[in-house]
């Protein structure tokens, strides 16, 4: 294989990237995403790389659309058919508010009550049918949920997770009158306890699978006229790729798609320079994710709410997001303060610099002010902006109504963003009994590189990594990642008296069906199993990995330990060795490498190295900065302030800090009042 392209498709931007893996030739392109259809900005950004599809080996892509479609509320109309007495799950949740105080609650359910039927059927937790499925019964619900306009169709019973035949009469008693193929069963999806999580995440899958399919055909038929006749793939949330056809069927998978793909670049690079705890930090134009790589692993999480009362509970990258980009949107709020975000100018109009008619100030306009950006164009030229309409909309919007400078009021609107950004990485360390001094800071995105050091200082970590590529690290991370799938089967037993021999053949039945799944793509499979296990008599559990091979009876003291650990250094604490434990599910994660390492070179622009006046913030002032390339750090180690401008990205290096290029061509920056 040659010739790859990663594409990642964000809120603002659409970032390419393009390798030759035989000459390690590396080429990049970011073009403005477009919302209507995210295929007309990847076709775009295609033609600006300048290679021929005919030429593309492997396309790889990571795709916004599901997880817009669930925040926006824009997906596919859904039925739900439902175990008598079950109909209002969804509506009830977990008996949580999005606000504590009040009277009124404003949670509107992915499917609306009228959408919401149910049929006679009842399965017991340990399996055991009570009452039997009438077929015809189904059949008619099915029929009158599509006469009544339902696109999709969701099926969830009452313990389908113990006993999937209910479940699995109705699928095919619907499928005999149901329009499309797109009818989601709660045991294919999530075969586990909790049937609000479950019928939650089902509803999810149902609900983007329509669009999911449409769109992954569209932009297929879009390839094709191209010259590209191949499959291509798609990156899943848990930063595994699976194929397109793949991903039409399991379309919640590709939720949170883009920030996976930048940590599963992150955690290769940080393996590479042997460095094992990592904060990984994204900063588009739209959004902020924040993700732990601890011991060269990323962190997996079981659950996330996408919003509030929509949990999915696959197993995902613990990315935890906020709206806080160069285009967040900055104003005064009712109590005199500055506020960014979440609200984003996107990609159209933009920041106030782009000159669409835009004249909120954005953190991108306070960041041009400051002169951390250069001020005649964006991309190494491609984006051209004008500086004066950002210094007019902070001076309108924020400097006037406050009374103050305008380089204070873009000061501001810096630092505030950086307090949110703060926040979202405290969720991930700080908030989960982890100490941010611990790690390395590795920032990317194309406004990364920008905040990364005040956003260290602010952590007290006292080194950040910046990627050769960071403004388009995300896609470079797709062209790192391998194929995946991990399946779960709910396993509720004591610990102490765990049955070795079901553990094992449920093991067996997981691996066969992972590489199932997996069996069209060459390679050999890498499993490695899992368990979902908590103290008895606790709601939630933690996950730990067991060791590969047949499982034994030291497995059970394996479990206890590994629990122990996990709960300590989650928590802070853990009871006695004697203190009674039980599994929840078994899990089984089947991966295979695919593509090559790709080797990321250096980032040159069209500008020579030069200077520019450039503000600091109030310990500093303003001063005469050197511009530089990434290249420039080559010889020795420089000294602030410095700014490095790429043609993806852009590094602020302060006073008080020194950078570097390692042997992998990153950036290493030292901040000496951190150490």
């Amino acid at each position: 294989m040659a010739h790859l392209i990663g594409v990642d498709v964000g809120g603002t931007n659409t970032d390419l990237v393009f390798v030759d893996t035989e000459t390690n030739e590396l080429r990049v392109a970011k073009v403005p995403s477009t919302p209507a259809n995210q295929a007309d900005g990847l076709m775009h950004g295609i033609d600006n790389l300048g290679v021929p599809l005919k030429d593309v080996d492997l396309l790889i892509h990571g795709t916004t659309v599901a997880t817009n479609a669930v925040i926006e509320r824009k997906g596919a109309r859904c039925g739900l058919i439902t175990t008598k007495g079950f109909r209002d799950v969804l509506e009830m949740g977990r008996r949580d508010r999005r606000q504590m105080y009040g009277l009124f609650g404003d949670f509107q359910p992915l499917i609306d009550r009228p959408d919401r039927r149910e049929v006679d059927e009842r399965v017991t937790a340990q399996g055991d049918i009570l009452t039997e499925l009438d077929p015809d019964e189904v059949r008619a619900v099915a029929k009158a949920l599509a006469d009544d306009g339902c696109e999709a169709l969701v099926i969830s019973f009452m313990h389908s997770y113990a006993n999937t035949t209910n479940e699995e009469a109705a699928g095919k008693a619907a499928r005999e009158v149901w329009p499309n193929d797109f009818v989601v069963l709660s045991s294919e999806v999530l075969p586990i306890v909790r049937e609000f999580e479950r019928t939650s995440t089902a509803t999810v899958s149902g609900y983007v699978q329509p669009l999911i399919s449409r769109y992954l055909t569209r932009l297929s038929e879009r390839l094709n006229e191209g010259g590209y006749d191949k499959d291509f793939l798609v990156v899943q949330l848990n930063g595994g790729v699976m194929t397109s056809s793949v991903a039409a069927r399991l379309a919640s998978n590709t939720i949170l798609s883009g920030p996976a793909a930048g940590v599963t670049a992150g955690a290769a690079i940080a393996a590479d320079v042997g460095i094992g705890d990592v904060v990984c930090c994204d900063m588009g134009g739209t959004s902020f994710d924040a993700c732990i790589i601890r011991g060269g692993q990323p962190v997996i999480a079981n659950e996330k709410y996408l919003d509030f009362r929509i949990p999915l509970s696959l197993p995902m990258l613990d990315v935890d997001a906020i709206g806080a980009g160069g285009g967040s949107i900055a104003r005064i709020d009712s109590s005199g303060i500055i506020e960014v975000g979440p609200q984003s100018a996107g990609a159209f109009p933009g920041p106030a610099c782009y000159g669409a008619k835009n004249d909120e100030p954005t953190v991108t306009d306070a960041n041009l002010v400051l002169g951390y950006l250069n001020p005649l164009a964006l991309a190494d030229g491609t984006l051209p902006i004008q500086i004066a309409l950002s210094y007019s909309s902070i001076k309108n919007r924020i400097a006037y109504p406050l009374g103050c400078s305008v380089i204070e009021a873009a000061y501001g609107i810096h630092t505030v963003a950086n307090a949110n950004m703060t926040r979202a990485v405290k969720a991930v360390t700080t908030y989960r009994g982890r100490d941010p001094r611990d790690f390395a800071l590795f920032a990317f995105g194309g406004n990364g590189g920008v905040h990364a050091v005040n956003l260290a200082r602010e952590l007290r970590i006292g080194c950040v990594i910046i990627p050769p590529a960071a403004g388009v690290f995300s896609a470079v991370g797709l062209l790192k990642a391998n194929m995946q799938t991990e399946l779960t089967h709910a396993f509720m037993h004591p610990v102490a008296d765990m049955p070795i021999d079901l553990a094992e053949k449920i093991f067996r039945d997981l691996e066969n069906r992972v590489s199932t799944r997996l069996g069209q793509i060459h390679g050999t499979v890498v499993f490695q199993k899992f368990a979902d296990v908590r103290y008895a008599g606790q709601a939630f559990e933690l996950t730990v990995e067991l060791s590969a091979g047949d499982i034994k009876e030291a497995t059970i003291l394996e479990i206890v330990l590994r629990f122990t650990e996990e709960h300590k250094r989650r928590y802070g604490h853990a009871f006695s060795g004697d203190y009674p434990l039980e599994t929840v599910n078994l899990r089984v994660t089947g991966s295979i490498t695919t593509l090559p390492m790709v080797a990321t070179n250096l980032s040159e622009t069209n500008n020579k190295d030069h200077h520019r006046e450039v503000y600091f913030g109030p310990a500093f002032g303003t001063s005469t900065t050197s511009i530089i390339q990434r290249s420039t750090l080559l010889a020795n180690p420089l000294r602030g302030p410095l700014i490095v401008e790429e043609y993806e990205g852009t590094t602020i290096i302060p006073h008080d800090c020194s950078a570097r290029l390692d042997s992998m061509n990153n950036i290493v920056i030292n901040l000496e009042t951190n150490h």
